[in-house]
């Protein structure tokens, strides 16, 4: 069998069939991009493309296929896309930022176009007819004016040639669209999803695979000062315990044999004392604020300030909460000779391949990091030192190891959203108009980057400042989805209901005076007529709320309606506008944006990592609410983008904004505002 393949989006090449993982090879070097393979048409007329990026629930696998799919001019059904397998596909940073339709989807668009054109060409010769006659439709090359002269794809995969391809190749215009974009799509791996046939970390069991159960200390910094494993080494299947770079672990030929091991196991532990509790975070963020950064600065604060008639200063709160994804962390490691093959539910492959590259002193060449389906991760599955430890044991031991966390273990020795305090005052002159806008947020966590998320205000103050810090964190803090976005948004929107109740304003007209970007104005005004809004007060003691925002390009606004019944907030209906540019697989951005949403409602309503002394309280579904099917409102939705603008990200837009929209329907049904999440937690 012969296949035609595209090596990065200019040369096709025509490569004899072979054993192994095709053309992408990489060595512990720099990313190789542009030199992998992107596409394959081989000798059956099927098509392969490979993508850097992971599949999480977010449903790539289908928006990628339905790309390939509409350049090639073939069927979905002809398309397979291979996902986050170091051996085979291109070098990828990661998935994350809501980046794989904008651009790992464009540069497969780019692949299947050069492909197009090449067969095109080769077809030309074979029927020998000029290029510009012939058209590519259902696997074939066609000749416009006469349907009976064409020849199937598989037909032109037959020799050994090479042939140069101009890197101009035209990707389809949005009129000429059969696949892309049409809501009917069916998700690829539906399916396998609910009856259970797709495969997870969990599910990877090689021969001979060890289970082990990890000694994990009781708080974070606690320090290990006895052990004793007598009665755990003497249990039936426990076959040795490993300690590998201060960590113990018991390795036993099942996995309830390694959790009893665990629990029997004697431990001492030196508890560090005076960690601080979530009581303690509002203060300690201030007071250990660092390295402040200045997102935004415009026209002369001071002068601002002396120009308004009544300056509006709040406090914004929002806790830790844990991203809780439905399938906990499991990594699986096995050595065959100097080589390493490790299946995690990482987000980042080629990331964890670098860093178990770096632990083994090994080149990047001889490990292979597999990213079977994952279940969920919101930013929280980039780093993943199970798989360290996974690697380590399986070293140690001989033999494959798998690592499984618990619940509990997935949330203590995960990665919390940060905890954030954001301090806003605004000036505003008689007549309502924003003159002046200070904003400090503070951000738990080593990264400013996370903070700086969505820290700019898109609201025409004339006099601006916006500043960041990185604070201490007494928990693991890092990436959540939008990173700090949603926090940020919350308290800018929060605060502009406010200064709009104070002057006597309706919150969408008072933002519309203060908008000059039309994308946000299209949103907002699509949102609020969809909802049709009339302000912030309700029939029948409900409220009305909305807010805007934008997140990795693309821009969105939701207005939401509550009702309150002492202390439970029950939203019944949200009406969201995105503006993504182009929407590839409507239908895979629509359950982007509502899953979004009721992930956004559960940190709104009741979602917060309580802690303790460096303990987790709730690190249980049984102590940890998260928004379940009974949470969930109706959701209308609308795209009003421009199909011409290029596809942004629609994994992460919907979370930043419903947290606003939320307090200030809450503030319309009850009159009180509320400046600390979760809304719950504080109701009266």
């Amino acid at each position: 069998m012969r296949r035609l393949s595209i090596v990065g989006d200019v040369t096709v090449g025509f490569p004899a069939s072979r054993t192994g993982y095709g053309q992408a090879t990489y060595g512990n070097t720099a990313p190789q991009t542009q030199r992998a393979t992107w596409i394959i048409v081989d000798g059956t007329g099927r098509v392969t493309a490979f993508a850097g990026k992971v599949e999480y629930g977010q449903n790539i696998r289908t928006g990628l296929a339905v790309e390939v799919a509409d350049e090639l001019r073939v069927s979905m059904a002809s398309v397979e896309v291979v996902l986050g397998d170091t051996a085979r596909v291109p070098w990828d940073m990661g998935t994350f930022g809501s980046q794989s339709t904008a651009r790992v989807g464009w540069q497969l668009r780019k692949a299947a176009a050069t492909a197009r054109e090449a067969l095109l060409a080769m077809a030309a010769d074979r029927l020998d007819l000029p290029v510009e006659d012939l058209e590519a439709r259902d696997g074939a090359v066609v000749s416009r004016h006469d349907r009976s002269r064409s020849i199937p794809y598989a037909d032109l995969i037959e020799a050994d040639q090479e042939r140069e391809i101009a890197d101009h190749a035209q990707v389809t215009r949005r009129a000429d669209f059969t696949q892309m974009g049409q809501s009917h799509l069916r998700r690829l791996d539906g399916i396998d999803r609910v009856t259970g046939a797709a495969r997870y970390s969990q599910d990877i069991l090689p021969e001979d695979v060890l289970y082990a159960a990890i000694l994990h200390p009781p708080t974070y910094g606690a320090t290990l000062r006895t052990i004793d494993l007598a009665a755990s080494e003497a249990l039936p299947g426990v076959v040795q315990v490993v300690e590998e770079g201060g960590i113990f672990a018991i390795l036993a030929e099942d996995d309830e044999t390694a959790a009893l091991a665990a629990r029997i196991a004697r431990l001492e532990w030196d508890i560090p004392q005076g960690q601080p509790s979530r009581w303690d975070m509002p203060a300690l963020l201030v007071e250990s604020g660092q390295d402040g950064y200045s997102t935004q600065e415009a026209g002369d604060l001071d002068a601002g300030f002396k120009q308004a008639d009544e300056v509006i200063e709040a406090t914004y709160y929002i806790p830790y909460i844990a991203p809780m994804p439905m399938e906990p962390r499991a990594a699986v490691a096995a050595w065959e000779g100097d080589s390493l093959t490790v299946w995690a539910g990482t987000q980042r492959p080629f990331g964890l391949r670098a860093e178990l590259a770096s632990i083994f002193g090994m080149e990047e060449s001889r490990i292979r990091v597999i990213a079977p389906e994952i279940g969920g991760g919101f930013g929280a599955k980039s780093p993943y030192g199970l798989a360290h430890d996974a690697a380590r044991f399986a070293k140690a031991a001989g033999r494959p190891v798998r690592v499984a966390y618990t619940r509990a273990e997935e949330t203590m020795w995960s990665n919390f959203r940060p905890a954030a305090l954001i301090r806003i005052r605004a000036g505003v002159a008689s007549d309502g108009r924003l003159v002046a806008w200070d904003s400090h947020a503070y951000h738990a966590g080593e990264r400013v980057m996370i903070g700086r998320r969505g820290s700019e205000t898109p609201y025409d103050a004339g006099n601006i400042r916006s500043m960041v810090y990185r604070s201490d964190s007494p928990l693991p803090s890092g990436s959540y989805r939008s990173l700090g976005a949603a926090v940020n948004h919350f308290a800018r929107e929060v605060h502009m209901d406010d200064i709009a109740a104070r002057v006597g304003r309706d919150p969408v007209e008072y933002r519309l005076a203060h908008l000059t970007e039309p994308r946000f104005r299209r949103v907002l005004e699509a949102a609020a007529d969809d909802f049709g809004w009339s302000g912030p007060r309700l029939p029948d003691g409900r409220g009305a709320g909305i807010a805007l925002g934008i997140d990795v390009g693309s821009y969105v606004a939701t207005a939401a309606e509550v009702s309150v019944n002492g202390r439970e907030v029950r939203v019944h209906r949200v009406s969201a506008a995105l503006d993504c540019g182009l929407v590839v697989n409507p239908e895979g951005a629509a359950n982007q944006m509502e899953g979004a949403i009721v992930m956004g409602l559960g940190g709104a309503l009741f979602e917060a990592s309580d802690f303790e002394a460096g303990r987790v309280l709730n690190p249980t579904f049984a102590r940890y609410r998260v928004p379940r099917i009974v949470d969930a409102p109706r959701i209308d939705l609308r795209f009003v983008g421009d199909d011409e603008t290029p596809s942004t990200g629609a994994g992460e837009p919907g979370i930043v904004p419903i947290a606003a929209a939320v307090s200030g329907a809450v503030f319309g049904a009850t009159g009180v505002r509320h400046r600390e999440l979760p809304i719950q937690r504080y109701l009266d």
